[in-house]
């Protein structure tokens, strides 16, 4: 699933599914301004999914890998990194430059 679609679909199930629930949820939540699924300037969906992810482990960083949740729309998103895009970019980078 694509990215934005998986927030989009993490915020309709914590609704259970009541889009119109989803349209009045409170901001107090770090998906809230991604809710519907579009890119908004200056908000990182990735940084926003793994904000999201510590709050859900207890604000620990560290227990987002052993999350137990793998059905979690947002779950393959959880370190802030999307693996869809595993090793695209820079891949004729050079270090000795």
């Amino acid at each position: 699933m694509a990215l934005l679609k998986a927030i989009k679909k993490f915020c309709l199930d914590c609704y259970g599914g009541n889009s119109k629930e989803v349209e009045t949820c409170p901001d107090d939540c770090e998906l809230w301004p991604l809710r519907f699924g579009k890119k908004i300037k200056k908000i990182s969906p990735l940084k926003s999914i793994k904000s999201k992810c510590r709050w859900c482990m207890g604000g620990n960083s560290k227990d987002i890998k052993g999350c137990l949740t793998p059905n979690c729309a947002i779950y393959k998103y959880r370190f802030g990194h999307n693996p869809a895009r595993k090793g695209i970019g820079n891949q004729n980078f050079n270090k000795s430059g």
